[in-house]
């Protein structure tokens, strides 16, 4: 579990900025959180190990609300996670050393939260914008991030069949909820926030404002979530990781909400059964969650035993289908000289050396 930290005054809101070679942008996004109507926050960036300068400009930025933590080597620790354990807030939001908010955004989520003490994580709605500031225009971002509000059920339904669609810079979450979940994975490079999506939805309701108060930026080749062979390849693996989430007894207690159609199955084998299936063959992380799933119940002879009698032979067939596509699977490879460049990428990634 995280660290609360003590202190004689708390702060309606901790605004944690996780910033790594950003000196371009670092000074306005932090300015958009200092000049916001909502004045009763502190701020908190830490610095992951930039090598450009960019925390020698948030140290010139004067005002007593903001402070500045600088790690020496990238992705050492997760840099949230360390902004929560300093948080003294009673709400904590995110912002990413590029990205803008409008004035109101702060305001307007500490009046929803303040009155509806079922929500855990207020949004809101997101503009995308270039590296000059301006909208964005057929960006591969473009439509990722909804507007449309549900029931907590009703997200963990979306996130296990559709995947992630709430953009953590929007975002302003309870310090007690966070603390409660442990913050985010540090083992997570791409999709930490996903993962805190699903523990998060388990222990109260979300709201995504309909204004667009954030402003996110993309930038071409930089950011981690951006399409590419490598961002791919290591999203695939983290996906099916976080899948595993559903499997959970805080999901399986709560399965007929989240699953109505499958309500009818009795046993936890034979429910974890139907999950799989619906996702065996499937794309990216899915097959990966079904290939595991599926051989953790057939190597359990109870629950082997629970789960044919729901699905019939069709389980061990469907098991044996999707390993064979996993194994299949064509690679399409790019030319050789991106292909170095790829896997370098990669390899930094997962060292930790390339943390925009």
């Amino acid at each position: 579990m995280l660290n609360q930290t003590e202190n004689s005054h708390s702060p309606r809101v901790t605004v944690v900025i996780a910033s790594y070679n950003h000196k371009r942008y670092v000074r306005k996004a932090i300015t958009s959180v200092l000049k916001q109507s909502a004045t009763d926050i502190e701020v908190i960036v830490v610095d992951d190990g930039s090598s450009d300068g960019t925390p020698e400009v948030v140290a010139s930025i004067g005002d007593p609300r903001l402070a500045l933590i600088r790690l020496d080597e990238n992705r050492v620790r997760h840099p949230r996670n360390i902004g929560i354990e300093k948080a003294k807030g009673q709400y904590i939001a995110f912002q990413n050393s590029d990205d803008l908010w409008d004035p109101g955004k702060l305001e307007a989520q500490i009046k929803y939260l303040d009155t509806h003490d079922d929500c855990v994580a207020c949004f809101t709605g997101v503009e995308i914008i270039n590296k000059s500031g301006r909208i964005a225009v057929n960006s591969w971002a473009d439509g990722i991030f909804t507007n449309e509000n549900r029931s907590s059920s009703a997200w963990l339904r979306r996130f296990f069949f559709e995947g992630n669609c709430l953009c953590l810079p929007s975002a302003m979450v309870r310090r007690d909820a966070l603390v409660r979940v442990g913050g985010l994975r540090p083992c997570l490079v791409q999709n930490s926030d996903f993962d805190l999506w699903i523990r998060l939805a388990t222990h109260g309701e979300f709201y995504i404002l309909e204004e667009r108060f954030t402003k996110m930026r993309i930038i071409e080749g930089q950011n981690l979530s951006q399409p590419s062979p490598a961002n791919e390849s290591l999203s695939r693996v983290e996906h099916s990781e976080i899948l595993n989430r559903y499997l959970a007894p805080e999901i399986m207690d709560r399965f007929d909400q989240i699953f109505p159609e499958w309500s009818d199955l009795q046993t936890a084998a034979a429910r974890k059964g139907a999950m799989a299936l619906h996702h065996a063959g499937a794309m990216n992380g899915y097959k990966i969650f079904a290939d595991r799933t599926l051989a953790a119940i057939l190597d359990d002879p109870s629950g082997r035993a629970d789960a044919m009698k729901a699905h019939g032979n069709d389980l061990n067939r469907r098991f044996l289908e999707n390993r064979v596509a996993i194994l299949s699977a064509p690679i399409i490879l790019p030319p050789p000289k991106k292909r170095v460049s790829i896997f370098k990428k990669l390899s930094r990634m997962l060292r930790g050396k390339y943390s925009p």
